[in-house]
Order: structure tokens, then C-alpha cells, then sequence
């Protein structure tokens, strides 16, 4: 009886033991099918036309972003992977408009991505900051104007990526609550 018992035990701590391999397993392909739906869709986005047909398709990215956000946000390691894996397919594209825009845009301040995980939103924002600061310091309005615009998009876009998620905006304003106070304190100057 004891050997049977033993034998069953053995057999659970492998079934168990399996199972948790294969989730993990799981997590890395669910991670990699949702990082490969969201680069198609931003590729629907960069070969829509201009109008109803790009608008559809940012809205339906933007949806698909949620929806991975609120599945994922709480599974802190596969919401990373997600995350690089996204911010990758924008790089692919930010480097198209900077090669088509180089001629246009003789600002060097680029929009950072919003949508990132919150740890690099905080970065980028912290970044604007601390150029808005050099640029009144050394006194250059064109310049400090160009900042100021490509701040405020970045905080609309900031808002909009945590409009339906308190605890990913709570957690973006823990990070960048230094940068914000550095702000007030040189405003006040």
C-alpha cells in the first residue's frame, strides 16, 4: 500500500511538474503570438491610406492594445517581453518617418513612444523634462517651444494610454513624480 501510495506521489509531482514547464512554455508562445498581432496591425496602420481607413486602423490598434494591457499588466514578466517586442515594430516604423522626414524636420526632438511599459514611459518623460529645463537655462524659446509642443503630445498620449487602467497610471506617476517636482522647482525659479 505504502509503495502505491508513493508511486501516485511520484506520478503528481511529474504531472505538476509538467504542467508548470508547458505553461511556461505557453506564456513564451502566448507572448510571441500577441507581440506578432500587434506588429501586423501596425503595419495595417503604416500601409493604410490617409482618412476612414488609417483612423479604423489606429483604432483597432489602440483597442488591442487595452486588451493586452488588462490580460497581461498583472504578469509582470510576460507584459515585459510584450513590451519590447512591441516597442520593436514602432522602432521598425519610426525609422521609416525619420528617413521620409529628415528633410522636413530639422528639430532633433523626436516623440517618444507612450504606449511603452511604464518604467520607459517614465524615462522618455523624464527626458522631455530635463531638455524643457536645458533649453530655458541656455535660453532658446525656439527650441524650448519645440520641447514644450512635443511635451504636451506626449502627456495627451501618456493619458490615453492609461485612460482605462488606474494601476498603470498609478505606477507611471510614482515614476516620473521626481521629474515633475524638478519641473515645478525650475518653473519657480
Amino acid at each position: 500500500m505504502k509503495k502505491i501510495k508513493s508511486t501516485l506521489t511520484t506520478i503528481a509531482i511529474i504531472t505538476y511538474m509538467l504542467m508548470l514547464f508547458s505553461s511556461c512554455n505557453n506564456s513564451g508562445k502566448d507572448a510571441q503570438a500577441v507581440i506578432d498581432k500587434y506588429c501586423e496591425l501596425n503595419t495595417k496602420v503604416h500601409n493604410a491610406a490617409e482618412g476612414a481607413a488609417k483612423d479604423a486602423a489606429l483604432a483597432e490598434k489602440k483597442s488591442y492594445e487595452k486588451e493586452v494591457d488588462d490580460k497581461y499588466f498583472k504578469d509582470s514578466k510576460t507584459y515585459q517581453i510584450i513590451m519590447e517586442g512591441m516597442k520593436k515594430c514602432d522602432e521598425k516604423y519610426s525609422d521609416d518617418k525619420k528617413d521620409d522626414n529628415s528633410s522636413a524636420n530639422n528639430s532633433n526632438t523626436e516623440l517618444p513612444s507612450a504606449y511603452g511599459d511604464a518604467m520607459s514611459v517614465a524615462n522618455n518623460y523624464c527626458t522631455l523634462v530635463d531638455k524643457a529645463i536645458a533649453a530655458a537655462h541656455n535660453g532658446d524659446d525656439t527650441e524650448l517651444k519645440k520641447i514644450v509642443a512635443v511635451k504636451v503630445i506626449f502627456e495627451n498620449n501618456m493619458n490615453e494610454s492609461f485612460k482605462d487602467n488606474p494601476e498603470r497610471r498609478d505606477t507611471i506617476f510614482k515614476l516620473i513624480e521626481p521629474c515633475m517636482k524638478k519641473e515645478v522647482s525650475m518653473r519657480n525659479q
